[in-house]
């Protein structure tokens, strides 16, 4: 199920302009920052955004990207512990739901309830196999299963098509794997010397030679 179709087929003209709203973010801009609080749930219908949060010397942390009409929000279940931030990677297009109504809807509405389920189950999935790999995986090994996660292609509002890890940064990486920057510096070039040799998965491509100043993958 589209959920934003299916809400605009159920609620009259007047009641969607109170309830949902599009927005648009451009490259760089923050949805939404930590201790701010926001009313709304979004989900994206273009685009990549970054979820993370902040250590406690206020440096970023990314462990997530999103897309593919992918929702992230507060659902202010978490008695107050919510301190993340959403960062558009590229331009992005952004259906906001009024907190209040989402959650009446993915709680009276069957369909909506039914939806929400998958997607929050699949969200969840998600992060404990990435969990799982960290666990169990080599460092070698963690950065292939994160590309072949991110492997693929999204457009932004304008049509604009990027790839996914052309939106990643060493540090992203790092983060997303458990390894320091420095070893991860040091495997992408390894893997750059040895992917016309030894290698078969997706990221053992040529594009890992365009690595630039150790500090953005470009595909």
């Amino acid at each position: 199920m589209e959920l934003f179709p299916y809400l605009q087929q159920q609620l009259s003209k007047d009641q969607v302009n109170c309830l949902i709203k599009e927005k648009h973010y451009k490259k760089g801009e923050y949805i939404y920052l930590p201790p701010i609080k926001p009313n709304e749930m979004f989900q994206i219908i273009s685009g990549v955004v970054k979820i993370g949060s902040y250590t406690d010397h206020g440096e970023e942390v990314c462990y997530d990207l999103l897309y593919n009409k992918e929702v992230f929000g507060n659902l202010r279940y978490l008695n107050g512990q919510f301190f993340e931030f959403a960062k558009a990677l590229t331009d992005c297009q952004i259906v906001c739901y009024d907190l209040s109504f989402y959650k009446k809807m993915i709680v009276h509405d069957p369909l909506v309830s039914d939806w929400f389920n998958k997607a929050t189950i699949q969200r969840w999935c998600k992060m404990e196999t990435r969990l799982f790999k960290i666990c169990t995986l080599s460092p070698l090994n963690r950065i292939k299963a994160l590309f072949d996660e991110f492997e693929g292609s999204v457009k932004d509002p304008k049509g604009k098509c990027f790839k996914i890890l052309d939106l990643l940064h060493i540090v992203d990486i790092s983060q997303m794997t458990g390894i320091s920057r420095q070893t991860v510096s040091k495997l992408l070039k390894e893997l750059n010397d040895t992917s016309n040799k030894k290698l078969s998965f997706s990221a053992s491509k040529p594009y890992l030679k365009k690595l630039r100043n150790n500090d953005q993958i470009k595909l």
